[in-house]
């Protein structure tokens, strides 16, 4: 007999007391309910007998709760004849209490031994105000990074170091000055940069700092240095703190080596009152299968936020690492949508972007959105200034409705760049899946 204990639906619990995750599953089964109320007790209470110490009073305060399940198409009448694997969405709330405001228990409860059970994906996790109450998100957010360096009414524009390793600091800092001068918002340092010893963080934050000091004296624009401070947790703390201390104004982090918790740390603490960038590297991992893993706009978005991202680089539909564009969307509203006191995160679609993709990704996004760009700025054929002023005129030309062909008979740097990559109508760029 199924336990009544365990299967609810949404009006009979307490929202404010409970997480809830939305799953999908495709299995070849019999009693899709007992297999449900299995996956409930083996991530609240149970096991797979029954036990003594489990207790009318524990089960009833700690099991998780089967609110529906759905199966994909909804059969009713009977099974088509030969059916064997078969797709389901089910729903199941996990008592807030059991986890107490983490997110390493969040994935734990909801997702941690049963990730290991065959074709099972976490497709999303509803947050109660109890919950997320215990966190503060990003410090500055869209709003608060706008007013930071001064950036109304159009995207951010981010650019990182190309070639991503190999280059000193003064090299590193020459670029940064030149990046600035094109009029790119934030610099950030390649996920793959991190510590080596030709390019050590201290030395490059030096150089860079007096790059982005020189950028002001001659321009009257504030630049941000994205400084990747990624380590192990002791050391990446240290270092943030001594960043800070000698004057860093951004920092980057490679969050899914080191954990939404690590970066959350650094998020939390008032010390390190400067943006945080979030790097998708690794991510891929948790949400690139179909079957398995969590959902992209989880991943990349709502734990994300949760964690502290103020600006959140992520895969684009646009550019050289595929994605489906409704998963890239959906991602740019988990981290720009309501979210109780959570502050609003930069949707930062990225990698093998080019100014012929402007018009696009303010279609889908508005002006409250990353323009991301590495190689589209570095291997413009004048130059690196060149080749932000081309993303620049794009978005100018763009958001005053002008056909950017039309925009380039005045903008010399941006006829090039659209002679050389297009739009993506025509583009046929480097893909890393092909």
């Amino acid at each position: 007999m199924l336990d009544p204990k365990i299967f609810m639906n949404d009006e009979g619990i307490d929202r404010d007391k409970y997480i809830t995750g939305l799953y999908l599953l495709q299995c070849e089964t019999t009693d899709i309910l007992k297999k449900v109320e299995a996956i409930a007790l083996e991530q609240s209470t149970g096991t797979w007998v029954q036990l003594p110490e489990e207790t009318d009073e524990i089960r009833n305060r700690c099991v998780a709760k089967v609110l529906g399940v759905y199966e994909v198409p909804q059969y009713e009448d009977a099974l088509p004849v030969g059916t064997k694997e078969r797709t389901f969405i089910f729903k199941i709330a996990f008592p807030a209490d059991n986890i107490n405001g983490q997110i390493p228990q969040v994935l734990t409860a909801l997702y941690g031994n049963i990730s290991m059970s065959g074709k099972l994906k976490l497709l999303d996790i509803t947050l109660p105000h109890s919950f997320v109450k215990n966190f503060k998100g990003p410090k500055f957010g869209i709003e608060g990074m706008r007013k930071l360096i001064n950036v109304y009414d159009r995207p951010l524009m981010v650019a990182m170091f190309k070639p991503c390793i190999g280059m000193d600091p003064k090299s590193v800092g020459k670029m940064l000055f030149n990046l600035g001068m094109g009029g790119v918002d934030v610099i950030k340092d390649d996920e793959l940069l991190a510590d080596p010893t030709f390019c050590t963080v201290e030395d490059r934050l030096e150089e860079c700092l007096k790059a982005c000091d020189k950028v002001y004296k001659e321009t009257g624009r504030k630049v941000l240095y994205a400084l990747n401070i990624t380590d192990n947790f002791d050391v990446m703390f240290k270092k943030a703190k001594d960043a800070v201390k000698a004057g860093a104004n951004c920092i980057m982090v490679n969050v899914f080596t080191v954990s939404y918790s690590g970066m959350s740390v650094l998020a939390e603490d008032p010390a390190i009152n400067v943006p945080i960038l979030s790097h998708p590297d690794f991510a891929g991992a948790l949400f690139g299968s179909p079957h398995y893993g969590l959902g992209s706009n989880l991943v990349l978005g709502k734990l994300n936020r949760l964690a502290g991202g103020d600006m959140v680089i992520y895969p684009s539909h646009l550019g050289k690492v595929p994605m489906v564009k409704e998963r890239v969307i959906r991602i740019g509203q988990e981290l720009t949508s309501p979210f109780y006191h959570i502050k609003r995160a930069w949707p930062g679609p990225s990698a093998g972007m080019y100014p012929g993709i402007v018009p696009q990704l303010i279609e889908d996004f508005g002006n409250d959105v990353i323009v991301g760009a590495g190689g589209g700025i570095h291997a413009h054929p004048m130059g690196l200034i060149a080749g932000a002023k081309a993303f620049h005129q794009a978005i100018e030309a763009t958001n005053k409705k002008i056909p950017l062909r039309k925009a380039a008979e005045k903008h010399k740097e941006l006829k090039i760049a659209l002679d050389k990559w297009g739009t993506p109508e025509t583009a046929s760029n480097y893909s890393l899946t092909k």
